[in-house]
Protein backbone atom coordinates (compact mmCIF):
# COMPACT_ATOMS: atom_id res chain seq x y z
CA UNK A 1 0.00 0.00 0.00
CA UNK A 2 2.91 2.37 1.08
CA UNK A 3 4.86 1.61 -2.27
CA UNK A 4 1.40 2.04 -4.22
CA UNK A 5 1.04 6.11 -2.82
CA UNK A 6 4.81 6.57 -3.17
CA UNK A 7 4.41 5.26 -6.85
CA UNK A 8 1.61 7.43 -7.79
CA UNK A 9 3.06 10.72 -5.22
CA UNK A 10 6.37 9.80 -7.87
CA UNK A 11 3.95 9.93 -11.28
CA UNK A 12 2.42 13.01 -9.89
CA UNK A 13 5.03 14.96 -9.20
CA UNK A 14 7.16 13.96 -12.70
CA UNK A 15 3.92 14.91 -14.48
CA UNK A 16 3.88 18.29 -12.50
CA UNK A 17 7.03 18.85 -13.18
CA UNK A 18 6.97 17.64 -16.89
CA UNK A 19 3.85 20.48 -17.71
CA UNK A 20 5.62 23.51 -15.79
CA UNK A 21 8.88 23.07 -17.53
CA UNK A 22 6.64 22.96 -21.09
CA UNK A 23 5.15 26.41 -20.42
CA UNK A 24 7.71 28.23 -18.25
CA UNK A 25 8.78 31.44 -19.58
CA UNK A 26 12.78 32.23 -20.67
CA UNK A 27 14.74 32.79 -17.83
CA UNK A 28 16.71 35.48 -19.13
CA UNK A 29 17.27 37.56 -22.57
CA UNK A 30 19.48 34.92 -24.28
CA UNK A 31 17.13 32.11 -23.68
CA UNK A 32 14.02 34.41 -24.99
CA UNK A 33 16.36 34.86 -27.80
CA UNK A 34 16.73 31.19 -28.47
CA UNK A 35 12.84 30.49 -28.04
CA UNK A 36 11.84 32.73 -30.89
CA UNK A 37 14.76 32.20 -33.31
CA UNK A 38 13.33 28.12 -33.07
CA UNK A 39 10.07 29.16 -34.45
CA UNK A 40 10.43 29.67 -37.87
CA UNK A 41 7.24 31.74 -38.29
CA UNK A 42 4.78 33.85 -35.44
CA UNK A 43 1.26 34.53 -36.26
CA UNK A 44 -0.67 37.62 -34.41
CA UNK A 45 -2.83 36.40 -31.54
CA UNK A 46 -3.69 39.52 -30.03
CA UNK A 47 -3.56 43.45 -29.01
CA UNK A 48 -3.85 45.33 -26.56
CA UNK A 49 -4.07 48.96 -26.24
CA UNK A 50 -3.67 50.57 -22.57
CA UNK A 51 -4.33 47.09 -21.44
CA UNK A 52 -7.75 46.78 -23.34
CA UNK A 53 -7.81 43.97 -26.18
CA UNK A 54 -8.76 45.62 -29.33
CA UNK A 55 -7.65 42.51 -31.26
CA UNK A 56 -8.40 39.13 -30.73
CA UNK A 57 -9.12 35.69 -33.02
CA UNK A 58 -8.53 37.49 -36.01
CA UNK A 59 -10.98 40.31 -35.38
CA UNK A 60 -10.56 43.76 -34.19
CA UNK A 61 -13.06 44.55 -30.83
CA UNK A 62 -14.09 47.62 -30.46
CA UNK A 63 -13.29 49.32 -27.18
CA UNK A 64 -14.78 53.06 -26.58
CA UNK A 65 -12.54 56.23 -26.94
CA UNK A 66 -9.76 53.15 -27.52
CA UNK A 67 -7.08 53.54 -30.44
CA UNK A 68 -8.04 51.20 -33.52
CA UNK A 69 -5.51 50.03 -35.62
CA UNK A 70 -6.03 48.78 -39.37
CA UNK A 71 -2.44 48.24 -39.88
CA UNK A 72 -0.64 45.53 -38.26
CA UNK A 73 1.97 42.51 -38.54
CA UNK A 74 0.17 39.76 -39.25
CA UNK A 75 3.21 37.24 -39.38
CA UNK A 76 6.59 37.56 -37.63
CA UNK A 77 9.99 35.87 -38.14
CA UNK A 78 12.91 36.14 -35.83
CA UNK A 79 16.11 35.17 -37.35
CA UNK A 80 19.59 34.71 -35.74
CA UNK A 81 21.52 37.00 -37.59
CA UNK A 82 19.26 40.13 -35.83
CA UNK A 83 16.33 40.11 -38.83
CA UNK A 84 12.98 40.90 -37.42
CA UNK A 85 10.75 40.56 -40.52
CA UNK A 86 6.86 40.91 -40.31
CA UNK A 87 4.51 41.23 -43.06
CA UNK A 88 1.30 43.48 -42.62
CA UNK A 89 -2.08 42.79 -43.00
CA UNK A 90 -3.06 42.95 -46.96
CA UNK A 91 0.72 43.34 -47.88
CA UNK A 92 2.87 40.74 -49.19
CA UNK A 93 6.27 42.56 -48.84
CA UNK A 94 7.95 41.72 -45.27
CA UNK A 95 9.39 45.26 -43.54
CA UNK A 96 12.42 44.52 -41.90
CA UNK A 97 13.40 45.43 -38.50
CA UNK A 98 16.23 44.64 -36.33
CA UNK A 99 16.58 42.76 -33.12
CA UNK A 100 19.19 42.37 -29.80
CA UNK A 101 19.65 41.63 -26.85
CA UNK A 102 19.65 44.86 -24.26
CA UNK A 103 20.54 44.01 -20.99
CA UNK A 104 17.75 42.50 -19.34
CA UNK A 105 15.40 42.14 -22.31
CA UNK A 106 15.48 41.93 -26.90
CA UNK A 107 14.73 45.22 -28.59
CA UNK A 108 13.21 45.59 -31.61
CA UNK A 109 13.50 48.56 -33.79
CA UNK A 110 14.74 50.26 -37.15
CA UNK A 111 17.87 49.14 -38.68
CA UNK A 112 19.34 52.08 -38.50
CA UNK A 113 20.12 51.80 -34.86
CA UNK A 114 18.03 52.75 -31.47
CA UNK A 115 15.81 55.11 -31.28
CA UNK A 116 12.02 55.53 -31.78
CA UNK A 117 9.66 53.24 -32.12
CA UNK A 118 11.32 50.47 -30.03
CA UNK A 119 9.48 47.58 -28.80
CA UNK A 120 10.63 45.84 -26.34
CA UNK A 121 10.65 41.83 -25.51
CA UNK A 122 10.80 40.31 -21.58
CA UNK A 123 12.47 37.00 -21.40
CA UNK A 124 9.13 36.52 -18.84
CA UNK A 125 6.82 37.16 -21.83
CA UNK A 126 8.53 34.66 -24.01
CA UNK A 127 7.26 30.54 -24.17
CA UNK A 128 7.99 28.36 -26.47
CA UNK A 129 4.51 28.74 -28.35
CA UNK A 130 3.62 32.46 -27.87
CA UNK A 131 5.41 35.95 -27.06
CA UNK A 132 4.62 39.21 -25.95
CA UNK A 133 6.11 42.56 -27.74
CA UNK A 134 5.49 45.69 -25.87
CA UNK A 135 6.10 49.81 -26.36
CA UNK A 136 5.14 52.87 -24.97
CA UNK A 137 4.35 56.38 -27.38
CA UNK A 138 2.31 59.12 -27.22
CA UNK A 139 2.42 58.83 -30.95
CA UNK A 140 -0.54 57.33 -31.34
CA UNK A 141 -2.85 59.73 -29.32
CA UNK A 142 -1.18 62.87 -28.11
CA UNK A 143 0.13 64.05 -25.79
CA UNK A 144 -1.13 60.55 -23.29
CA UNK A 145 1.14 57.92 -22.89
CA UNK A 146 -0.30 54.63 -24.85
CA UNK A 147 0.62 51.41 -24.06
CA UNK A 148 0.68 49.09 -26.90
CA UNK A 149 1.32 44.64 -26.47
CA UNK A 150 1.20 42.68 -29.06
CA UNK A 151 1.18 38.59 -28.68
CA UNK A 152 2.51 36.48 -31.21
CA UNK A 153 1.84 32.64 -31.26
CA UNK A 154 3.63 30.10 -33.18
CA UNK A 155 1.92 29.34 -36.72
CA UNK A 156 1.25 25.92 -37.37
Amino acid sequence: MCLRKFAAFTLFAFALALAYSCDRPAGNPREAADLLIAVPQWKIEEIAVNDAVTFKDGKMTQQFGSIEFQRYMEVVTIKKDGVFSGIFKGESTPSLLKWQLVDDHISIGAPEGRGKGEWTVKPADVRKDSFTMRTRSIAYDYPRMTTIALKFKAAK
